[in-house]
């Protein structure tokens, strides 16, 4: 196994400030840190099972790569990172596969990472594998800034139970998260009849592949799913089997399933 954990998903937007109603207020979420740098500025807010989502704001350098991924304005997912046990291990492992993994930097000690493209991978966003003995809070202290909302009062910490990816086709996605990621697959139950993967790790959130032979807005990161209970104030739509989901949320990107159980 190469990989240990589904460590975080990370969404891209114009500022941290107006996702805080969300992952703080409806969600529960924790503030864990926030760094800021030239290129970027990312902070991460922790879930009950330990899975976090991770902003990347762009940082005042005019070429942020947050700013170019951006385009439009509108936030939207940018990547998931995986925790690794031995990176050149699974490095081997991806190369082995037939991809040339991207944005290699293994010269630090603490932190030694890769990323795997998403026109490689066919998983409709980038994969970062991660080989750390510290984050990045603790590497660069100097950076540090406080939660730009309030902590959340009396609200229950949600689980970030899993991931929701749609893909046009299984075959690769299925490839890189078993045989390079160490990922335990099943299957598992989508909506509108899609054929659907969900692959799991020792620790972290579930990555639930969902493929559908049209998708008009591309393949990519679309639902959030939380638990045990749907997010606090925010409008809901019954699905079969006792869930429900809201509508994409602006602020993230992405809309979020729930147990249909609605405090």
């Amino acid at each position: 196994m190469t990989a240990y954990a589904l460590d975080h998903v990370a969404i891209a937007l114009p500022a941290w400030a107006p996702a805080g109603p969300v992952l703080a207020g409806a969600l529960g979420g924790r503030w864990v840190h926030g760094l800021r740098t030239p290129d970027l500025n990312t902070c991460q807010i922790q879930y009950g099972n330990d899975t976090r989502v991770e902003l990347l704001e762009p940082g005042p350098d005019p070429d942020s790569f947050v700013r170019r991924f951006l385009r439009d304005g509108r936030p939207r997912p940018h990547h998931i990172t995986f925790k690794v046990a031995d990176i050149a291990h699974s490095l081997a492992a991806t190369r082995a596969a037939g991809i040339e993994p991207i944005l290699v930097h293994l010269e630090y000690g603490d932190w030694k990472e890769a990323f795997l493209h998403p026109r490689d991978t066919g998983l409709g966003f980038l994969a970062q594998l991660v080989q750390a003995t510290m984050e990045p809070a603790e590497i660069y202290p100097e950076g540090l800034t406080p939660a730009p909302w309030p902590e959340p009062d009396g609200v229950p910490q949600t689980e970030l139970r899993s991931i929701v990816a749609h893909v046009p086709d299984l075959a690769t996605p299925r490839r890189v998260l078993a045989e390079i990621l160490g990922g335990t697959e099943e299957p598992c139950a989508a909506a509108d009849g899609w054929e659907a993967r969900r692959f799991t790790w020792p620790s972290g959130a579930a990555l639930i592949l969902a493929r559908a032979d049209d998708l008009p807005d591309g393949a990519g990161i679309r639902y959030l799913g939380v638990g045990p209970s749907a997010p606090r104030g925010l409008p809901v739509t019954p699905l079969p089997g006792g869930c429900v989901r809201t509508e994409p949320i602006a602020e993230l990107g992405v809309a979020l399933l729930a147990p249909g159980n609605v405090p």
